[in-house]
């Protein structure tokens, strides 16, 4: 069998299969290995410039004392087509050295047949012991056909009965551990019994078992599902001591995950949402507005971090450049480095708006009519064809999610995040993905935004206090007003690409948002879509269309006006996450959720009716 499974390149940096993501496959469930644990970074293949993504504006906005002080390049991980078998069973890469690296996790599997329940260190001691005295032949490859994990008693005992032998693979357990500093364990199964049989009666909640003791000096146990569905339909049994026990309860179990006692480890279904949460960096690429090219900035820059002053990079390009352009292109690296995300978006939203249209390779926009949408106070309609996303993986964390913002300032409280290298904020690389795409911007009047901030005054210091004392939005807004801008723009975001979903048939999971939204004169949003997402590419652009757009537009207004939870949803003040959305729920303006820049919060209908 194979040791190998396939996925697309471009989630190897998101929700789907980042590092310490659990992915799902017909060979069991594997988590991501930091990337300095893959093949293709042992063998120095991500040193290879063909494989680095020239977005320097995004290296130097991470590249700060809180971020990553060290960071070199972002590298791409390169496509791998499949040769051999079409079979998911027996798939080989082209290129062995283009592969990233994951282990099976959960390490607790059971077999189906009959019933042990084990370790995969238990698993493969009995497999490799079966082998060698049986299947000699098959000795040297054992590794390979224990992929996906096989239960070696069931294979032993086929081959004493001299029937037919088959292998049965194991299956892994569907509950694990996670903790909120992006720690993840197994449950202690050989535990469990031991718990309930002391505790018989009393409630589970709090308790910690990582010290007790196993049922007995022999464990011997089984797995088995029953007819129930619940978790009373699961038992757990030892043969040796014959002492069982069943699920109820299992998520109770909790215990500390550091010395301090400040992080916790709960029971979860491994395929929950709060297992996983990527922090993804996103960015636009921009044309530099310097006149040095992209290669020799990277030199400079590695010149400065060694010490080196202007008078030296003069003299080392060979006077290519004049001082003051080298100068200047310092103090503005200086500068992006401790840019802030919104600061960051504001030269994104600036560059759009300074130029009626633009047609170069990375980047083509022109601005439409907005003689239509005036009304709806609309000032800018820009149809974007072309534009350069580039997303990097920063980090995840696990059990809630951190705002890439928080992560980048180290200013982080409850949630601790987990990097994407063993190197931590050292490490020298960081992984990314570079998608082409089109989209439509649109930005709009600040005096017709502020008429809702004037009637929602007092539910927005609400919902603002709520963000101000939650760990995820604390810093996210300036003000009141900030709020009110960003709840107005987001929610019609939403609107739109649930009107996109029903008016033309793209599922709001191809489709993504980019909010422009400060305090002071920023208030703006692309919707676009990019080459490899879920559903088609193509045709988003030509929606940017006056006609097509006023149609779009007030076909969503319409639609929202009525959803299917009301009264209770129009009349709401706080629900969702965090209770930070008002008159929104998903029957009205949530969308999917790797379309939401903002966990689905900061939504509601009213304002933009």
């Amino acid at each position: 069998m194979s040791k190998y499974i396939q996925t697309q390149t471009r989630k190897m940096v998101g929700s789907f299969a980042g590092v310490g993501a659990l992915i799902e496959d017909t060979k069991g469930v594997i988590k991501i290995a930091p990337i300095d644990r893959w093949i293709f970074f042992k063998k120095d293949k991500h040193l290879d410039p063909q494989y680095h993504i020239h977005d320097n504006r995004l290296l130097y906005r991470l590249k700060n004392d809180k971020g990553f002080p060290k960071i070199k390049s972002l590298v791409q991980m390169p496509g791998n087509t499949v040769k051999g078998f079409s079979s998911s069973q027996y798939i080989q890469p082209s290129d062995f050295d283009n592969v990233a690296a994951g282990n099976y996790f959960p390490e607790w599997m059971f077999c189906n047949k009959c019933n042990r329940f084990d370790q995969i260190k238990g698993w493969w001691s009995k497999w490799s012991q079966v082998i060698n005295q049986y299947d000699k032949s098959n000795a040297k490859n054992k590794a390979d056909y224990f992929t996906p994990p096989k239960c070696g008693y069931c294979y032993e005992e086929a081959k004493r009965s001299k029937s037919r032998s088959t292998f049965y693979d194991l299956t892994q357990v569907r509950f694990i551990m996670t903790s909120s500093d992006g720690n993840i364990r197994d449950i202690p199964w050989d535990k469990w019994i031991t718990f309930k049989h002391r505790n018989k009666g009393k409630d589970e909640e709090g308790i910690d078992i990582s010290n007790w003791d196993s049922c007995c000096d022999d464990q011997d146990l089984r797995y088995k599902q029953g007819d129930f569905e619940d978790l009373a339909g699961i038992h757990i049994r030892c043969n040796n001591c014959n002492k069982q026990t069943n699920l109820v309860g299992i998520f109770g179990l909790e215990f500390s995950s550091n010395k301090e006692g400040d992080h916790k480890y709960k029971s979860v279904i491994r395929s929950s949402n709060s297992v996983y949460y990527p922090i993804l960096v996103h960015s636009i690429y921009l044309p530099s507005e310097s006149g040095i090219d992209d290669q020799d900035q990277l030199k400079i820059d590695r010149w400065i971090d060694k010490g080196r002053d202007v008078d030296f990079v003069f003299d080392a390009l060979e006077e290519k450049y004049p001082i003051d352009e080298i100068q200047s292109y310092i103090d503005g690296a200086d500068a992006d480095s401790e840019q802030k995300e919104v600061d960051y978006r504001r030269k994104e939203y600036q560059f759009i708006l300074s130029h009626e249209q633009y047609n170069k390779n990375d980047f083509m926009f022109n601005r439409q009519s907005n003689d239509l949408l005036k009304e709806n106070g609309i000032t800018d309609l820009i149809k974007v064809s072309r534009l350069k996303m580039t997303t990097v993986q920063t980090g995840y964390t696990r059990q809630e999610p951190l705002d890439a913002d928080l992560f980048l300032s180290g200013d982080i409280d409850k949630i601790k995040p987990q990097y994407t290298s063993t190197n931590a904020k050292n490490t020298e690389h960081l992984l990314g993905i570079e998608n082409f795409g089109e989209g439509i911007f649109i930005s709009f009047d600040i005096e017709y935004i502020d008429s809702y901030i004037d009637k929602q005054a007092t539910l927005l210091a609400e919902v603002f206090d709520k963000s101000r004392n939650s760990p995820l939005f604390k810093t996210k807004f300036a003000s009141i007003s900030h709020l009110g801008r960003f709840i107005y723009v987001h929610t019609l975001s939403h609107l739109l690409m649930k009107e996109l979903e029903f008016s033309c048939g793209y599922p709001t999971v191809s489709l993504s948002e980019r909010l422009f939204v400060d305090d002071a004169d920023m208030q703006g949003v692309l919707i676009y879509t990019v080459g490899g997402m879920d559903g088609s590419y193509g045709g988003l652009a030509s929606q940017a269309d006056p006609y097509k757009f006023k149609d779009l537009l007030d076909k969503a207004l319409d639609r929202a006006r009525d959803c299917a939870s009301d009264p209770i949803c129009s009349h709401s003040e706080g629900q969702g996450v965090g209770e930070m959305n008002l008159a929104a729920c998903y029957s009205c303006a949530l969308v999917a959720e790797n379309a939401c820049e903002s966990f689905n919060s900061f939504l509601d209908r009213k304002a933009v009716l």
